[in-house]
């Protein structure tokens, strides 16, 4: 893994680690600590989204020549963006169970799009972008 991968896989790692972090928060039922927890692991999110949808994917499209080839990731972030929205409506304290649910199906979603960007679209950038 060259570089750039690396430091997205990082970005990936990072996120895993903050996940983790909320759901021992959570198995603790500590509800005033939730909120804090949720909000670092919000702008890791945004941060790794950000950097992907401002730097690498223009630089990617453009290199390649395919334009579009990544709408689907930008898809997925904006349906990341609406779980985290989501929460930050929600009170943990009130709707513990219900909040559980939606940070276990926002894990599942980064998890997969994690899976996907580093076993397809990494190598491929990297292909394209050492040209």
């Amino acid at each position: 893994m060259t570089v750039a991968s690396q430091a997205l896989a990082d970005h990936h790692r990072r996120c895993e680690e903050l996940f983790a972090a909320v759901q021992r928060v959570a198995a603790a039922g500590d509800w005033n600590a939730m909120p804090g927890c949720v909000a670092t692991l919000r702008e890791a999110l945004l941060d790794h989204f950000r950097y992907e949808e401002e730097r690498l994917f223009p630089l990617y499209e453009e290199a390649s020549g395919n334009e579009g080839a990544t709408e689907t990731f930008c898809a997925q972030h904006d349906d990341m963006r609406a779980a985290l929205w989501i929460l930050a409506t929600m009170s943990p304290a009130e709707e513990a169970k219900r909040y559980c649910a939606e940070l276990r199906a926002l894990q599942e979603q980064f998890d997969a799009h994690a899976e996907e960007e580093e076993r397809r679209m990494y190598p491929e950038f990297e292909r394209v972008l050492k040209r």
